[in-house]
């Protein structure tokens, strides 16, 4: 009997050693903190362990990279940013397995005491922005900045450079550093890439192309536990505020831990965003902006990098467009009229209102006292992508954008105390994570005994809508050529500076600029070219004045410039100089070289004149007697 026991246990060896799990590395992008806490949940609560897996978690020192790491054989998992399409298009084959932020928590903050409260006075300041923030860099292209307007400091990742005053402005996580600054109680400016329409995504996980095809079934069941792991994590965040805490690091307090994971809340929308969930179409927006950047082709393709284990149905999902058309106004009034009407009557038969509900051509959302949704109909899933399951007892709010909560709450809480229909525009959430713009019109009605108050929410896409729009605006008030404002609109902004400043008592400088050469290049070189030109130099005058002033068009090579509160002629003098400095640089046009100079002529509110006109033709006389060389 002890022989056959021994020779079976023999024989089991090899079989428990097969069984033993696969060993793997996921390297951070950062140190121990609640940022990475469901790689943490997954590794302590076995969800790992139960895919097979032996999961070593590395925090990141100063200067460690990610992508350079998994690269090396080092880790066969990483922890990146959106830059990992620039990774992937200089060579590194990676691909991305899921997204954790779908908000990216990168921010540029400055001191109250500093006076820095607006971006553009961050020109000639010190900025600390640390590495693989192409967002913070994108945001300050958008706002005009060049590589030269600021001195770019190395990030030292310590807030404690920008207390001292060592550095201007620094770059930081919102669910980071931020806490410290409240904890003290000291003032600060928050710039966030969002204020430029710029949002990318923030953490997310990756593997190499290489991985996948030679460990595919280890690649699937790595995300699958990893993402288990992020929703356990985000279900119960203070259990992982204290096993941090306690078995990873103390480098955060528990108060610093807590506040992480509210913030990372925000960001993730877990309730309404199942973790890991991407979305082609918004990486190709990454991808534009990247490009526009200048770090990316223009039409470069996201859709390798990405891993989605049913290809099938996720990309499907990704490729259908919910927009079901621009329903008027007036038939969302009728609607709403009808509908608002027979919930009031309680004699209505049920089962036909049910069934108009159910199926009007709009989304019907039906709210208690405390804004949790009661009904939701076939219409609010194909606009939202949610179905009624996922959102009947969430509160409304869930799914508004941040910037519009209060306002949101305010006319909701209106539609109950005043009994009155309120109508609203604010942006909405969807379950992709994408933002959609809607008209809603609410309205109160009660049940059958009257004893509960309920609202009844009428919804309407309009953001391809307000796109049109926009675009009609731009027709109507901007240059075709130039996307400066045109004629009528440059002269409407001068009325309106000029009503600002005599208010404001402050000084306010007209330029009036003319292109020296710019026939001899239309003749000599054609049209085409002479749009170039035209289309350059409105270029470089929006790279050098500020944000708060203005330049547009008037018509052929003439632009006027508005700079509002100047402070007197030497500095209105001292940014012409500027322009002429930087429309005289030579440009290659279409491979041919054209060199071009600018007159320009000044006036001065109120030492030349406090008349529009007059202003105008004071700085047209003045830039003639420049151009013939008769001012000194």
């Amino acid at each position: 009997m002890a022989r056959v026991l021994l020779f079976w246990l023999l024989l089991s060896g090899p079989a428990v050693s097969a069984a033993e799990p696969d060993k793997v590395t996921l390297q951070l992008k950062w140190k121990h903190q609640f940022q990475f806490a469901g790689y943490y949940a997954a590794k302590e609560k076995g969800f790992y362990r139960e895919a097979g897996l032996d999961v070593n978690i590395v925090e990141a020192e100063t200067g460690t990279d990610p992508v350079r790491e998994v690269a090396a054989g080092r880790a066969q998992f990483g922890v990146g940013t959106s830059e990992l399409i620039l990774n992937r298009y200089r060579g590194a084959n990676i691909r991305v397995l899921g997204v954790i932020f779908q908000h990216s928590p990168l921010s540029l903050i400055t001191l109250a005491s500093s006076g820095i409260d607006h971006v553009h006075k961050l020109v000639d300041r010190k900025v600390m922005i640390e590495a693989n923030s192409a967002e913070l860099f994108a945001y300050l292209y958008q706002e005009g900045f060049t590589p030269r307007a600021f001195a770019l400091q190395h990030h030292s990742q310590d807030l404690n450079d920008l207390l001292s005053g060592k550095t201007d402005a620094m770059s930081v996580y919102v669910t980071d550093e931020l806490y410290e600054l409240k904890r003290q109680r000291i003032a600060y400016n928050q710039f966030s890439p969002n204020m430029s329409g710029i949002d990318f995504y923030g953490d997310n996980f990756f593997t190499l192309d290489s991985e996948l095809q030679t460990k595919p079934e280890r690649v699937k069941a790595f995300r699958e536990a990893t993402l288990r792991g992020w929703r356990y994590a985000m279900q119960n965040p203070e259990e992982l505020v204290q096993l941090i805490y306690q078995q990873y690091s103390q480098r955060h307090s528990i108060e610093h831990l807590r506040y992480e994971a509210a913030a990372m809340a925000e960001l993730m929308k877990p309730d309404l965003i199942d973790p890991g969930y991407m979305n082609k179409g918004r990486w190709q927006h990454i991808a534009q902006t990247y490009h526009q950047l200048g770090l990316l082709p223009e039409n470069f393709d996201v859709e390798a990098m990405l891993y989605f284990p049913d290809s099938e149905a996720d990309l499907s999902k990704l490729r259908t467009t919910l927009y079901y058309g621009a329903v008027g106004l007036a038939l969302m009034s009728l609607l709403s009229v009808v509908l608002f009407r027979f919930y009031r009557r309680a004699s209505i038969n049920e089962n036909r209102l049910n069934t108009m509900f159910e199926h009007a051509p709009l989304s019907l959302i039906v709210l208690d006292e405390r804004c949790h949704i009661k009904s939701w109909n076939t219409e609010a899933e194909k606009t939202f992508l949610w179905r009624s399951s996922e959102m009947l007892g969430k509160n409304i709010m869930s799914m508004v954008a941040p910037q519009y909560c209060a306002d949101v709450e305010q006319k909701l809480a209106e539609v109950i105390r005043r009994h009155k229909v309120v109508r609203c525009e604010n942006l909405n959430l969807r379950r992709d994570g994408s933002e959609i713009l809607c008209e809603w019109l609410n309205a109160p009605f009660q049940d059958a005994k009257n004893r509960a108050n309920f609202i009844l929410c009428m919804a309407r896409d309009i953001t391809e809508q307000k796109h049109l729009e926009q675009q009609l605006e731009q027709a109507a008030h901007y240059d075709q050529l130039t996307s400066l404002p045109n004629r009528a609109l440059i002269l409407e902004l001068i009325k309106q500076s000029l009503a600002v400043a005599a208010r404001q008592k402050t000084k306010l400088a007209i330029l009036f600029l003319d292109l020296d050469g710019f026939k001899a290049v239309n003749d000599r070189l054609g049209h085409n070219i002479g749009d170039l030109l035209l289309q350059a130099t409105a270029k470089r005058l929006s790279h050098v004045i500020r944000n708060c002033d203005y330049a547009g068009r008037l018509a052929g090579d003439e632009f006027l410039v508005i700079l509002q509160d100047i402070g007197g002629r030497e500095n209105a003098q001292r940014v012409a100089d500027i322009l002429q400095r930087t429309i005289a640089k030579p440009l290659t046009l279409n491979s041919h070289p054209v060199t071009v100079t600018a007159s320009i002529g000044i006036s001065l509110y109120p030492d030349d004149a406090d008349d529009i006109d007059l202003l105008i033709n004071e700085a047209d006389q003045n830039m003639y007697q420049a151009k013939r060389g008769e001012l000194d």
